[in-house]
């Protein structure tokens, strides 16, 4: 008959658990019980197996945990609090080492397990190369690579992410390597919020840059501004991504993408460019502060200046330099149409010289620098202008 009201018990406290919205044992799944640093805040299913029971308590902010007995009432089993544990920047494997040495000795049993079913919110402050410095509320279950990536605190693209500092509650100064996490998915490469206290993400001061048709990592942002002061007459677009990889003396090409997370699909290996050397391959190597772009492959051509309706246009396998303009509605009255040029690649490449639009060029329509009629009418309009103005002046 006990044994069965103890089962009761039980099956109505999992029940309970499994209704609460924000509560889910899952979360001790996500870390290990030696890496998760318990805390005020954190709340805690206990397990007492040898009983089949079980009770939720909570660290409270001096970092006390209440210890609960079970105890009958009629034909139930509640708990009370009996005692308080300390439980402050221990792991859940030395809290629970703990609890057993006391329920052994209290309750006779020997067999008990925990788990986070809610972890804590905790602050972590952020300094160095960021979006944003400054304190970080996060929940202690996620880890070092979700806070950098999150929109306030992403990194910026030249941090360092294979030098990244953390202090941890415990007083502990350790260096991260997150460009390690990326590439082996190994998670002691990227920490446990609950063991960091704050982080300082350092800047690359020697290395190279690399814009275009590169992966990056998802913890450095896209920085439009600097995709354009990097551009000049490159074939640049709104997917294109910047990352500076640090790097002490020459370094390979190939060497150079591996450490910005790679090209994506869409780069043209074979237009790589360097701003000191020119057209490169991937065994050539670059210098301490060169500038390597990746172009990229694209299904449109882009029209701009001196059209109706500039923009981009679909390619058309074949087509004429002609066919693109019209599609664009031709020119303005503005065109200085024999000057037109195409940007293709790195390259600027003037009409005679064209021949078949390719697959991601930039036609170039200029303005016409003074136009007859129209131009000189006006400049002899405003010189009449001035000169009747000086005229009525100097008579009055």
């Amino acid at each position: 008959m006990i044994k069965f009201v103890l089962f009761l018990a039980l099956i109505s406290q999992e029940l309970e658990a499994s209704q609460s919205g924000t509560e889910s044992s899952l979360a001790s799944e996500l870390f290990s019980e030696e890496e998760y640093l318990v805390g005020p805040g954190d709340l805690i299913l206990v397990l007492l197996k040898d009983l089949s029971l079980s009770y939720r308590t909570s660290i409270n902010f001096g970092g006390l945990m209440p210890l609960m007995v079970p105890f009958f009432v009629k034909d139930s089993v509640q708990f009370r609090p009996f005692s308080l544990k300390r439980a402050y920047n221990i792991s859940i494997k030395e809290l629970k080492d703990s609890l057993k040495g006391w329920y052994s000795s209290v309750l006779k049993v020997n067999d008990i397990d925990l788990m986070v079913v809610s972890p804590r919110l905790l602050t972590v402050l952020v300094k160095g190369a960021t979006n944003t410095n400054g304190p970080a509320n996060v929940r202690a279950s996620l880890r070092l690579a979700n806070l950098l990536s999150s929109e306030n605190f992403i990194c910026s693209y030249d941090a360092d992410i294979n030098r990244i500092m953390v202090q941890t509650p415990r007083e502990e100064t350790l260096e991260v390597d997150l460009e390690k996490y990326y590439k082996t998915g190994e998670l002691i490469y990227n920490p446990l919020l609950a063991r960091v206290k704050a982080v300082l993400v350092p800047r690359i001061e020697k290395g190279i840059v690399i814009f275009g048709a590169v992966k990056g990592y998802p913890i450095k942002m896209f920085q439009k501004q600097v995709i354009q002061a990097l551009g000049g007459n490159f074939t640049v677009s709104f997917e294109a991504n910047v990352i500076k990889v640090p790097s002490q003396d020459s370094i390979m090409v190939r060497d150079a993408l591996d450490k910005a997370g790679g090209v994506k699909s869409y780069a043209l290996l074979n237009e790589l460019y360097s701003s000191k050397k020119g057209k490169v391959t991937l065994d050539d190597y670059l210098n301490v502060g060169d500038t390597l772009y990746v172009p990229p492959f694209t299904d449109k051509v882009f029209v701009a200046g001196e059209v109706r309706n500039p923009g981009y246009v679909p390619y058309l396998p074949g087509a004429t330099l002609e066919t693109y303009l019209s599609y664009c509605g031709g020119f303005t009255n503005r065109a200085a149409s024999h000057r037109i040029y195409v940007i293709r690649a790195n390259k600027k490449v003037h009409k005679n010289k064209i021949g078949t639009v390719q697959p991601g060029d930039i036609i170039i329509v200029p303005e016409v620098r003074l136009k007859w009629f129209e131009d000189y009418l006006t400049l002899a309009q405003v010189i009449s202008s001035l000169l009747i103005t000086w005229v009525t002046l100097k008579s009055l």
